[in-house]
Parts: C-alpha cells; structure tokens; sequence
C-alpha cells in the first residue's frame, strides 16, 4: 500500500515540495492503524513509519545540503482539529505562557 499511496509524495518532499498524505474514512474504518500500524510488528509498520524512515534515508544521502524537516501529524474529528505529536514539555510549558 505504501509504494502506491506516499513514496513519490514523500520522494518529491525531499526534493523541496509540499506534500501531504490524508486518511479519509468513517470511524472504525482503520485510518489509524493504516497510518501508524502495529507498534510491535516491524512488518505491519503503517505509512507514518515508513514514511519518516523514507526521508531520513534520502535525506541522508545529500551531503551537499542543509535540510530541515518538520511534520505535523493531527487529527480533525467532529470538526476539531487535533495535534497526535504533543510538544515537548518545557516547549509546552513556554507556549502556555505566551
């Protein structure tokens, strides 16, 4: 599923464009699991997984470039958007007394 659906998204992220790969469905369709997988079952890794090992692997191959790489990884239900990557805590703490 991962070579037809986010390697040439990823592929063209490390070139410099932005990409995005959605999860669209009804509750209890397996959004989450396709996206994370299983934590203890290297094999059945979902697309996050590859995914990040996709770009630190390309990425480390340019050696001529200075790359910085950012992602975001939320989640919208019943109309509120919710970030699944929590801040570190003191980076927390910092924006809560902003």
């Amino acid at each position: 599923m991962y070579e037809q659906t986010a390697n040439e998204i990823i592929s063209s992220v490390v070139e410099g464009y932005n990409g995005t790969v959605l999860c669209y469905g009804q509750t209890g369709a397996g959004k989450t699991y396709s996206m994370t997988g299983s934590a203890t079952i290297f094999k059945y890794r979902g697309i996050l997984p590859r995914a990040i090992n996709q770009v630190y692997s390309m990425c480390s191959a340019k050696f001529d470039q200075a790359i910085t790489i950012r992602i975001s990884y939320c989640e919208i239900y019943n109309e509120r958007i919710r970030d699944l990557l929590p801040a570190p805590k003191a980076n927390a703490e910092s924006m809560q007394n902003d």
